[in-house]
């Protein structure tokens, strides 16, 4: 399998800079994807990757072979992309061999090649359909199945589900993800999807307006976030913004309300009197004093929402609202108060910024 790695690649198109100053290593068998809004530039980075683009500036490296000016055809790439792209006209066998047949390798090969591979994908004894008798799953199969077959050293996906319904989304990516650990292969993938990116990768890198602005796995990206933007894309975080107080071993900032303790996991430095926001997942919240270091809020329901395992309930701190997870066995009504508790472990303080 390969390493990639990308230094100082920016492309621009015109005045807009879609990638700009990226530098990423991607190692040797890992899972790794680009997450971010829409027009972020995970999509055109990803093709610089695979060779469909070429930088305006910098250099693309496979296992430190310079391929920056390389065509696509001859990186050995396998790409697999959101609308499927499968030739209706072909069965399902056809689509997954053509590929070999253009690289003219034996038939007897292709014959053995095409069935592994769709045996491997769970399409077995599928081969003389055609893509119009598939659901949208099986086509999604067929299209991974055409790209595997020809054994490409990277994996390269883009927004492959985004088609699919959400149970099948679930259903695919454990797949998708289990086929990658039985290949071993280096594949890189692109999604908006957090849930997705959290679920799949062994790292993400978070991009917005061309630049990343973290990489780290997922529990890395959650729970230690280097800025506002990342630690407000990711999750469902609420946001209380306030003024440093003082610094110690917890960072205290005055909400107006209150005074919040919490620690900096950002990749910036806070002082005393600095504007900062005060990040704080549903999930971290209970109802009852723990037995560690906590932070309390007295607020007012505005809202809750039985969903299963837990009920979301929106309470009122302030002028600000805050969404937690609480217990799904009681009623909350809304105009009563609620006493909550956080840990000042969880508690996630990070310089302000604003958001666009």
């Amino acid at each position: 399998m390969v390493k990639v790695e990308l230094k100082n690649v920016t492309k621009r198109f015109g005045e807009v800079i879609a990638s700009d100053s990226v530098n990423l290593v991607i190692n040797d068998g890992e899972f790794f994807t680009f997450l971010g809004p829409s027009g972020c530039g995970k999509t055109t980075t990803m093709r610089m990757i695979a060779g469909l683009e070429f930088p305006s500036e910098g250099k693309v490296y496979y296992d430190d072979k310079d391929v920056t000016s390389l065509p696509s055809f001859k990186r050995n790439t396998g790409m697999v992309f959101q609308n499927y792209a499968l030739w209706p006209h072909m069965k399902v066998s056809e689509n997954v061999a053509y590929g070999l047949e253009v690289r003219k390798v034996p038939k007897e090969e292709i014959a053995e090649r095409v069935e592994k591979v769709l045996d491997l994908v769970g399409l077995s004894g599928m081969g003389d359909r055609f893509p119009n008798q598939l659901s949208g799953g099986q086509q999604q199969r067929v299209a991974l199945a055409r790209v595997l077959v020809i054994e490409p050293d990277i994996l390269l996906l883009d927004e492959p589900l985004s088609n699919l319904d959400a149970k099948l989304r679930v259903e695919m990516r454990e797949e998708i993800k289990d086929i990658q650990r039985k290949l071993g292969i280096t594949t890189i993938y692109v999604t908006h999807d957090q849930e997705e990116a959290m679920a799949i990768s062994d790292r993400i890198a978070i991009q917005n307006y061309g630049k990343i602005r973290q990489v780290g796995t997922p529990q890395e990206i959650y729970n230690k976030p280097d800025n506002l933007f990342i630690a407000t894309f990711i999750g469902k975080g609420a946001l209380l913004e306030g003024n440093v107080t003082s610094i110690g071993e917890n960072i205290s900032v005055d909400i107006g309300e209150g005074v919040l303790e919490g620690h900096n996991t950002g990749n910036k430095s806070l002082e005393e009197g600095d504007h900062a926001a005060v990040v704080l997942r549903p999930e971290n919240f209970f109802l009852k004093a723990l037995d560690e270091p906590y932070n309390v809020l007295d607020g007012l329901i505005e809202w809750s929402s039985f969903i299963g395992a837990v009920t979301e309930v929106k309470i009122l701190i302030g002028d600000e609202s805050l969404l937690i997870d609480a217990p799904a066995g009681r009623e909350y009504v809304s105009g009563e108060s609620l006493k909550v508790y956080i840990p000042k472990a969880k508690t996630v303080i990070l310089p302000w910024m604003e958001l666009d």
